[in-house]
């Protein structure tokens, strides 16, 4: 199951890549509309299509993914004019059906895993991200304008495939143990309320820390002219620290505790935040962004966590979907209030009205804990 979520992995940062640099190589409004195809729907779908996982069979569903991955790529790969409606809608539909991937794969989990090594699980998932991100990006690096899109889709289809012949081998080899997920019925979502602050916190952290997608880029300009060198440096120093803090994830979480991880993480990450609102120099910008990223992996990997194992299997789809929801509508909200701000505020203001978000995210994490040990007071008091 991880290779098969590897294999997507390296190809689904191959194909950004490349659809980006194949766009932007037609015009700039072409390369602004990719990159909203390539993020926009995958709000859609974790609305809409991950609560659905909960109804089917997991493994099915992500086998149905890889060819519907497949044939969008087909589309794009036949396609004349790069920048072309058949162009667009494929990359909508990729990314579409992205959540619906992930959440079949959680909820595949969380049927064949115990409750107290979810944890493993999410951050095993999480490390590949991030290894595939690094190797997307210093392989975009290497390779720069001898990117072809063509070998890129070819990279995609052929990744897609063989991770298609391994869930089938997945099936076919755990077909009986299999044949109840899926079978149970799903509530609604309103019977995740109990979780909707823990959600609500994730979005603001996330509304806070989506800056990390423009401050490497501001901070490589001077004068005018990026410097590519520091782009880079802070760029896989980022990643490399977001991979630590998904490796670093389990023995926190089992040392703290859900809550008190989710609390200090995201008070770490405000002040981290602070930080990089200075205009200090280059160490201070790499120290502090990287612990940042870093940080925010611990929360996310801890959040998740806690979140799917408080609920049951036949719920697990449609929690993953709400927080990939919450995830993705806190970065595109930044990304939103960025482009309206940027004009109008200084950047450090901005970086300090996210490390404000941030601690917002903080306030609520901590009632949460205060109501926790209240509800625990009561109960001792009762007996």
């Amino acid at each position: 199951m991880y290779l098969s979520y590897l294999m997507i992995g390296i190809g689904g940062w191959a194909l950004r890549i490349g659809i980006l640099i194949g766009l932007f190589q037609s015009s700039m409004s072409a390369a602004g509309l990719g990159v909203a195809l390539i993020f926009a729907p995958t709000m859609l779908g974790s609305l809409f299509l991950s609560p659905l996982v909960d109804r089917g069979n997991s493994l099915t569903i992500m086998m149905i993914v890889s060819v519907i991955r497949i044939c969008a790529l087909l589309f794009i790969f036949c396609s004349i004019d790069i920048d072309s409606i058949s162009t667009y809608a494929s990359i909508a539909a990729l990314s579409l059906v992205q959540p619906a991937y992930l959440s079949a794969q959680v909820c595949f989990f969380r049927h064949i895993t115990p409750e107290g090594s979810m944890i493993s699980v999410l951050r095993n998932i999480t490390n590949i991200d991030w290894l595939t991100y690094l190797l997307g990006i210093f392989g975009g690096t290497m390779l720069g304008g001898q990117l072809l899109l063509p070998g890129v889709l070819m990279l995609n289809i052929a990744a897609a495939f063989l991770s298609l012949i391994v869930l089938f081998t997945i099936k076919q080899h755990s077909r009986k143990s299999l044949d109840t997920i899926g079978t149970l019925p799903s509530g609604t979502i309103l019977d995740l309320k109990p979780l909707y602050p823990a959600l609500f916190a994730v979005f603001l952290l996330n509304l806070g820390a989506g800056i990390i997608n423009v401050y490497p880029a501001i901070r490589a300009t001077t004068g005018g002219e990026l410097d590519r060198r520091v782009l880079l440096t802070i760029i896989m120093t980022n990643g490399a620290f977001a991979l630590l803090g998904a490796l670093s994830v389990k023995p926190i979480f089992e040392w703290l505790g859900a809550l008190p991880t989710l609390a200090g993480a995201a008070a770490l990450m405000a002040a981290s935040l602070v930080a990089m609102s200075l205009d200090a120099g280059l160490s201070l910008v790499v120290a502090s962004s990287s612990a940042m990223l870093g940080l925010g992996q611990v929360f996310a990997v801890s959040a998740h966590t806690h979140m799917v194992s408080s609920v049951a299997p036949d719920r697990a789809s449609r929690l993953s979907g709400l927080f990939q929801c919450c995830t993705c509508g806190g970065v595109a909200g930044n990304g939103i209030l960025f482009s309206i701000l940027g004009d109008e505020l200084s950047f450090r203001l901005i970086v300090l009205m996210c490390a404000g978000s941030a601690f917002l995210a903080f306030g609520i994490v901590t009632f949460a804990i205060a109501r926790s040990i209240q509800s625990q007071i009561s109960h001792t008091i009762e007996r």
